[in-house]
């Protein structure tokens, strides 16, 4: 699977902001034991109050797709 954003990037989610913390790809070992998730490929989501939520790819993309969760673009400076 071609991840459609990168580990770092910064969401608006609800009003919240949150940041893409990790790729968790099919059958990783971070979900050992979980198997109605180590089934797809999932993005670990990181809030500012270090909560964290799981989200498969084909959701997230979904929802940036149509607008409920918006992408915070930040000007990189070279």
């Amino acid at each position: 699977m071609k991840w459609r954003f990168n580990i770092g990037t910064l969401l608006e989610d609800r009003g919240r902001i949150c940041m893409i913390k990790a790729h968790l790809p099919i059958g990783c070992e971070a979900f050992e034991g979980h198997h109605k998730i180590n089934w797809r490929h999932n993005y670990e989501l990181l809030y500012p109050n270090c909560t964290s939520y799981i989200i498969g790819a084909k959701a997230l993309h979904g929802l940036v797709d149509c607008g409920h969760i918006k992408l915070i673009k930040v000007d990189q400076k070279t």
